[in-house]
């Protein structure tokens, strides 16, 4: 065996050796770095402050470990643990989808909606403060929290319900947000969509509603990259038989909890947008529908407001 072949758990090597070594297994440079420094527990920049630092045994049999399981496709962000989203860190696990920059169009449509006075149109008797600074959120299939965690981190004055089918995909998000420090303003619900609300006395109080729903069609799963369709929660990603299913019950049930001119914010797929639009005006509920597009200028996040409710 030569040594360019003999594996990196019997090998003797440093840091600049490992990183070298890790992208010509992997052919990605960034990756590699990722992974070396999730094995050493490190930073970017402790790469490159001491690279002749040699590794241990225990740290060269996994970053042996890492390669392998990256070469059988396994999601970068399940062997480290970590994916990053809108700047913080969150954790992930394989019952939980992995979060996509695509998803932060969501974070910044409510964001900006709360900054602009003129966004949220208020009852003659209602002060803006206490509905654009206090807003409360719904995030329905929360997954590990990153949408729900980052909306409390950056809206500090908000309080947040955040429910999820999946019993072990909430215990990831409720450590994804005591590890920020916003477990005071998300109540987590296991149930499926708006269920683990009925009694929560939450109908028409709600300012947004979101949701990044499962939104794949269901025989188009098996062709994605192996990286998702072998390893990602299926349950996160089955739209149904016109990856639509879901868009269906969230446009139906959420005038019930919809304030005022309170706004459903939800994620779509590549040309999901034409059917979704058509779907909120055929509710007679809504106006004022925008759609948002992502990095790609694909047509990412559809954002509508509620009407009017009697004398809100």
């Amino acid at each position: 065996m030569t040594e360019d072949t003999e594996k990196i758990g019997s090998r003797d090597l440093n840091i600049k050796e490992a990183l070298n070594q890790t992208h010509q297994d992997l052919e990605n440079f960034l990756e590699a770095e990722v992974l070396l420094k999730s094995c050493l527990g490190i930073e970017n920049v402790e790469l490159y402050l001491n690279p002749v630092r040699h590794l241990s045994r225990y740290e060269l049999n996994l970053l042996e470990e890492a390669i392998e399981k990256r070469k059988d496709h396994l999601p970068l962000a399940y062997i480290t643990g970590e994916k990053e989203f809108y700047s913080l860190g969150f954790r992930v696990a394989p019952d939980t989808f992995i979060p996509r920059p695509e998803t932060e169009f969501i974070v910044d449509a409510v964001w900006k909606k709360i900054l602009d006075p003129g966004s949220l149109i208020l009852g003659k008797d209602q002060h803006p403060a206490s509905s654009i600074q206090h807003p409360v959120i719904v995030d329905l299939g929360t997954g590990c929290g990153n949408i729900a965690a980052t909306l409390a981190r950056y809206i500090p004055h908000s309080k947040i319900y955040a429910t999820d089918i999946s019993k072990k995909a909430l215990e990831v998000a409720e450590e994804n947000a005591r590890r920020h420090r916003v477990e005071d303003r998300i109540t987590f619900l296991e149930g499926n969509l708006f269920s683990p609300l009925e009694n929560r006395h939450l109908k028409g109080k709600i300012d947004f509603l979101v949701s990044n729903p499962p939104y794949v069609i269901r025989s188009e799963i098996d062709s994605l990259m192996p990286e998702v369709a072998n390893y990602e929660p299926r349950i996160a990603l089955d739209g149904g038989e016109d990856g639509l299913s879901f868009y269906r019950r969230i446009i139906e049930e959420a005038p019930k909890y919809l304030k005022s001119h309170g706004y459903l914010v939800l994620e779509l797929g590549i040309d999901q947008a034409p059917p979704v639009k058509e779907m909120i005006e055929k509710t007679l509920e809504f106006e004022s529908i925008e759609i948002i597009k992502d990095y790609s200028r694909i047509e990412r996040v559809i954002v509508a407001r509620r009407t009017v409710i009697g004398n809100q």
